[in-house]
């Protein structure tokens, strides 16, 4: 009887100690498995929790959109075809959206680019080319011989003339253009052509002909002019 019961403790002990052996194999099985599709994610889930703002403020500062839009993001030079992003242009921050509604605030210095609501968004280190602009992120609308980058920036502000505090933020846009070793602000169709005076009068009937207005679309004409540019000086 004893040496059934022994047997028996031997066999059952067996069962035990192989179904904890099968079940940590599969928990590593899994663990491997998450790891090869979630590591090159990994370095996304670094950074501070984004702050959020007071629901009292009239508007938002986020590019287009408060909210989250799938974007492609080349980040520490891996690239994500689908991530969730927005960008604080009060704050001058990235913002990723993670599992579990985490909003993490990238670190810009591993930004390499976001492609965000059809456009190309880099994070631009200011050198000391004569008229550079500030660090920050801009809008590249072209990149050639000739750079055209846009900058957006939302500033708080409040209404003291109102019975009531209200507080907005102001929206401003301010457009660069890189030429020749440097940089200028692009206000208007004037200052433009007199950066790329070479060849004004054909720039002029370029314009014309395509029906071309700075005011009613800044983004269209300056990238098309500049790239008739880069055709005219042989740039390309």
């Amino acid at each position: 009887m004893t040496r059934i019961c022994l047997l028996y403790l031997t066999f059952w002990s067996g069962c035990v100690f192989a179904q904890v052996i099968d079940r940590q194999q599969l928990i590593d099985h899994a663990a491997v498995e998450y790891l090869q599709v979630a590591g090159n994610q990994s370095t996304l889930y670094y950074g501070s929790e984004h702050e959020g703002y007071s629901p009292r403020i009239l508007n938002h500062p986020y590019y287009i959109d408060a909210q989250f839009t799938k974007a492609r993001l080349s980040y520490c030079g891996i690239v994500y075809p689908e991530v969730l992003l927005r960008l604080d242009l009060n704050r001058k921050e990235m913002i990723a959206q993670l599992p579990g509604y985490r909003n993490i605030v990238l670190f810009h210095e591993n930004v390499d680019f976001a492609e965000l609501h059809g456009k190309k968004i880099i994070y631009f280190s200011s050198d000391n080319l004569p008229g550079c602009p500030s660090t920050g992120y801009y809008i590249l609308l072209h990149s050639g011989k000739c750079k055209v980058l846009e900058r957006q920036n939302a500033e708080l502000t409040q209404d003291t003339q109102s019975t009531r505090l209200e507080q907005r933020f102001a929206l401003s846009t301010k457009f660069f253009l890189y030429v020749d070793d440097a940089y200028y602000v692009i206000r208007n169709k004037k200052a433009l052509l007199n950066v790329l005076h070479p060849y004004k009068k054909e720039l002029k009937r370029f314009i014309s002909a395509n029906n071309l207005h700075f005011r009613s679309n800044a983004e269209k004409f300056l990238t098309q002019t500049v790239r008739e540019y880069e055709n005219l000086s042989g740039a390309l």
